[in-house]
């Protein structure tokens, strides 16, 4: 996963701030970019070339059925709309799901963020690591993630998504909710805020709209950082539609503050795709 991020992140700066970078719209009025095609094609390719067996779900170029029990997840420029404006908090996602006679679980997942020169990966029971350049560099740190124990949403920094994304699944009085009820409501947004929760910059992120390769590796990351992640009933999945990361003292407050308060609330997974 860390050679697959590094060769994404060389795709991906190729194309950063390129004044030819056309963006086009999808069918369901997400942006892609040449980029993300062109990742999640090498990205494709180098896995299947040395796991044949194994099954593939992207975001771009959809799913490639396996016999091997292990599924890899693949968002090849997750924050999209970053991206295409020039902003650097957009990451390549990577995560390997094993499907057993259980619930499918993530037993490993990276996010990297190629611009900002840093990447947060995770591997069941090993632990959550966090790289990064120096100002010097030729000298890459890698130092522990964890989140920080936040236990009330009136001291917590809390980061989202856009507005339109509430709007889109019917869930604006659950933002409103927890803005009120924060310490400071912020909109870093897509993977860098839930990186920033993993390592413990900011005490929680909520997502109303989510797809299985925007939530990927998040599941394993927060995990072993301290943290969890779930979606907003609470359970730890990839396809719940949102999602909720946090510290676990924080974790009830939250999902009570975004839960439906009248019955014609409407599931998370909106009409608009996650960017």
């Amino acid at each position: 996963m860390l050679e697959l991020a590094q060769g994404a992140g060389v795709v991906a700066l190729r194309y950063f701030q390129s004044t030819n970078l056309v963006v086009e719209t999808k069918s369901d009025d997400s942006p892609v970019t040449m980029a993300d095609r062109e990742i999640e094609s090498y990205l494709r390719e180098t896995i299947l070339a040395a796991f044949p067996n194994d099954a593939l779900l992207g975001e771009e170029h959809g799913e490639v059925v396996g016999s091997s029990g292990w599924r890899w997840i693949l968002d090849p420029i997750d924050g999209t709309v970053s991206f295409a404006a020039g902003v650097p908090l957009f990451g390549t996602l990577i995560a390997l799901e094993h499907c057993g006679d259980g619930a499918p679980t993530i037993e490993a997942g990276i996010c990297s963020f190629p611009a900002l020169s840093e990447q947060l990966w995770a591997v069941r029971g090993g632990g959550a690591w966090w790289d990064r350049t120096t100002h010097d560099v030729a000298h890459r740190t890698r130092t522990v993630a964890r989140a920080r124990a936040c236990s009330q949403l009136k001291d917590a920094l809390v980061v989202t998504t856009g507005l339109e994304y509430f709007e889109s699944s019917n869930t604006t009085d659950s933002l409103v909710r927890v803005a009120q009820a924060c310490r400071k409501i912020r909109g870093w947004s897509d993977c860098y805020g839930h990186a920033l929760v993993a390592t413990g910059r900011v005490d929680a992120t909520i997502d109303p709209v989510m797809r299985p390769w925007d939530s990927g590796p998040f599941p394993v990351i927060l995990t072993e950082a301290g943290g969890v992640f779930t979606d907003w009933s609470g359970k730890p999945d990839i396809r719940g539609g949102n999602a909720i990361s946090c510290h676990p003292l924080l974790h009830d407050e939250l999902l009570r503050a975004v839960q439906p308060q009248s019955s014609t609330h409407q599931s998370a997974a909106g009409s608009k795709a996650k960017a």
